[in-house]
């Protein structure tokens, strides 16, 4: 058994990433990680990438709450070039809220000249055309956000050995196959020095956002496959012990969590909601229960081994403690992902760090068990 080892899981979720600088801000004040420095371990998809490249990057808990809190919608994204010029109004009217920042007190940015006069008959006329004419990537685009995230990144600490391990989850397009670019050495592969493109690729939304391309590779969204990349991070640990912290956006106690929706969805966003809530928590109970059950064969190995018996061939699986999972008590409204405005920002800092401090505190005292989990969604008092 090696060294003792502590690692942090992110996961996505658009502008609900706001969650996560709550619960790391707990984190560094409970002394679980150093300000400015993080554990030994990051790891995440999408948002959580970006958030976790940012503390590798050595950003302190301030720094982090600062960019948040001057990042506006118009510094994500944008509509995408891809649409035909004659639905491009249409698209705007449609996509308002998540176009407009409340910078600008919602009101919509005069058209770009080629907009000005297309009509709804030509629009309805030439629609179907135009659409199977041309390539399409996105709805929109992310070229604004890959600009933010530059002023964000110090990739040239994140890629020394002063930085923590980073591991950034993104799903091959072409394959299917879950990517993890990590600057460390991972499953017989060097380490990948890693960029801007690395960031994008994890938190390309499919059809919303463009996918990234890397060498002769074409990423999407890491959440597509695994939006809490646990494997990973435990095949990179090794031999060394590990406590492992994961942080969801989504409830995870199955039983409360449904509890909380008490009725059927009434509309397309609550039914979206919804299912980008139970997609986004399956990936993660898959790697809990693989957990769970390494931990069973571990035991049943040590019964075997206790009775005089000799174990299978092979490597034997070790038991490892379940990992301590942050998560809100309730589902987030859907359009939190793409609200990336201050008001939303200092809501899910200050439910972060709650949640972060109720799901700590209550485990102080408690002994390490490899065979139950840690979850403590309990009401607040």
């Amino acid at each position: 058994m090696g060294e003792r080892k502590k690692a942090l899981v992110l996961s996505g979720g658009g502008a609900r990433g706001a969650y996560h600088v709550g619960v790391i801000r707990a984190l560094v004040e409970l002394g679980w990680m150093e300000d400015g420095r993080g554990p030994d371990l990051l790891a995440g998809t999408s948002i959580g990438a970006i958030n976790a490249a940012a503390l590798a990057s050595g950003l302190r808990v301030a720094q982090l709450e600062q960019r948040w809190r001057t990042m506006h919608t118009e510094d994500v994204h944008r509509l995408s070039a891809d649409l035909p010029l004659v639905t491009r109004p249409f698209a705007r009217f449609l996509l308002h809220s998540i176009l407009t920042s409340e910078r600008r007190n919602g009101v919509t940015p005069a058209l770009p000249r080629q907009e000005v006069g297309q009509s709804a008959w030509s629009c309805f006329t030439r629609l179907a055309n135009l659409f199977r004419s041309r390539p399409f990537r996105s709805l929109l685009d992310t070229q604004p956000w890959r600009h933010t995230l530059a002023g964000w990144m110090d990739f040239a600490r994140i890629n020394s050995p002063a930085a923590p391990a980073l591991l950034i989850a993104a799903t091959e397009l072409q394959t299917g196959g879950l990517e993890v670019f990590c600057n460390r050495p991972l499953r017989g592969r060097p380490a990948t020095r890693l960029g801007i493109e690395h960031l994008m690729a994890s938190s390309s939304i499919p059809v919303v956002y463009p996918w990234t391309e890397i060498g002769a590779g074409k990423y999407w969204d890491g959440a597509v496959l695994a939006n809490t990349p646990l494997d990973p991070v435990i095949e990179l640990a090794g031999e060394d012990s590990l406590e492992i912290i994961v942080v969801m956006m989504t409830p995870w106690n199955s039983d409360h969590a449904m509890q909380c929706v008490t009725g059927l969805p009434q509309d397309l966003a609550q039914a979206l909601s919804l299912t980008l809530d139970w997609a986004l928590l399956a990936s993660y109970r898959v790697a809990f229960q693989a957990i769970s059950q390494r931990n069973q064969l571990a035991d049943a190995v040590a019964r075997l081994q206790a009775a005089g018996l000799a174990p299978p061939a092979g490597p034997l699986p070790r038991p490892m403690a379940l990992p301590t999972v942050i998560a809100p008590l309730e589902p987030m409204p859907l359009d939190w992902i793409i609200d990336y405005e201050h008001h939303n920002h200092e809501h899910l800092f200050a439910l972060g760090y709650q949640d972060a401090l109720r799901v700590l505190q209550q485990n102080v005292g408690e002994p390490s068990s490899p065979t139950s989990a840690k979850l403590f969604q309990d009401r607040p008092q």
